[in-house]
């Protein structure tokens, strides 16, 4: 027997292989929970933070500027996130957003009631089925075929509006968006709970979110085994278009209007906030569920800073070192180079 070799213990015709311990095996697995554990903590010492610094973050006034402030991109990073999962990126959902909004916009200048708004969903569709169709059926790069869509869906919407800012229209939607509930709870954030709500049961309490996860998990297995790979790439690039479509519409209700720029921010963030709540970028774990910590994560640090009067010039600077200090300890090397 070689010096290294583990000893092998013989019973009748059975063969058992005793494994020695190994301190590597143990790191690695606590290693594994830490990085579970990381986003949750982020999230408490960034609040118990901004609760010490500023008396006016524990307000009621502050929770609904806080639950407006991360509604949008919930609703973007809802369904980015499922692409992820996938073990793909959606970069154009920042463009399909100012897309959609753009034409929801342009239109309510004829159309005051309803009807504008509905051009969302065809809108958000169609980009959705345009990327879904590069990425599942002709078999590109998810990264550079919705980076090539990005610039399509950007350049329509600069061409559709000549570059210029386009004023909202329609006191319909403004109060589907910007209005009140009850308690004061503000009407968008019951739109981003639907969506999530949409997704993570898509993700976690259907036959056809396990197929995702598992094509996420290794698609070469997942087409060996029968899955629809295709067709699940085609559905998730719908859902991501259709969320960001809907979060267009409102872009447009909170800023009272559309610009060709007004999306821009959200790619990023989404993706930000994808990674940060602990989403492996190699596909085939994390969530919805997970994404909603990031979320919240950069929502307060935004908040956070505003409200202690962070000059805007050093707010991105400390945005940046947090997303690199949550991606260290979240996301496993090996994850980094299999983004499909």
């Amino acid at each position: 027997m070689h010096k290294n070799e583990a000893p092998v213990v013989r019973v009748g015709t059975a063969v058992t292989v005793s494994r020695r311990f190994s301190w590597a095996e143990l790191a690695h697995r606590q290693g594994g929970r830490a990085r579970t554990l990381v986003p949750y903590a982020l999230l408490l010492g960034l609040g118990i933070f901004f609760s010490v610094a500023s008396p006016s973050f524990l307000n009621v006034n502050n929770a609904f500027n806080l639950l407006r402030e991360s509604s949008t991109l919930l609703v973007i990073s809802a369904g980015a996130t499922l692409v992820v999962v996938l073990g793909s990126v959606d970069l154009s959902v920042g463009a399909v957003a100012t897309l959609s909004g753009t034409i929801v916009a342009l239109m309510s200048a004829k159309n005051h009631g309803l009807m504008p708004l509905l051009l969302a969903v065809p809108t958000g569709l169609g980009c959705g089925l345009v990327n879904g169709l590069l990425v599942a059926l002709a078999r590109l790069p998810s990264f550079l075929a919705t980076l090539g869509t990005l610039f399509v869906y950007s350049g329509v919407a600069v061409k559709l509006t000549g570059g210029y800012a386009v004023p909202l229209q329609n006191p319909t939607l403004d109060n589907l968006v910007n209005g009140t509930a009850f308690a004061g709870i503000p009407n968008i954030s019951f739109w981003a709970l639907v969506a999530i709500a949409l997704v993570s049961f898509t993700a976690y309490g259907t036959t056809f979110g396990r197929h995702i996860y598992a094509i996420g998990g290794n698609e070469r297995v997942a087409t060996l085994s029968g899955l629809p790979v295709w067709r699940g790439k085609l559905l998730i690039f719908l859902l991501s278009g259709l969320l960001a479509g809907i979060a267009g519409l409102m872009l447009d209700a909170r800023g009272g209007g559309s610009s060709p720029t007004m999306g821009d921010a959200f790619l990023l963030n989404a993706i930000a906030a994808i990674v940060m709540g602990g989403t492996s970028l190699s596909g085939g774990t994390g969530g919805p569920g997970r994404t909603i910590l990031g979320v919240l994560t950069i929502t307060i640090l935004a908040n956070g800073m505003t409200l202690l009067e962070v000059d805007p010039r050093y707010q991105s600077i400390v945005f940046g070192v947090i997303v690199i200090l949550a991606v260290a300890f979240t996301v496993r090397r090996s994850e980094l180079a299999a983004v499909k």
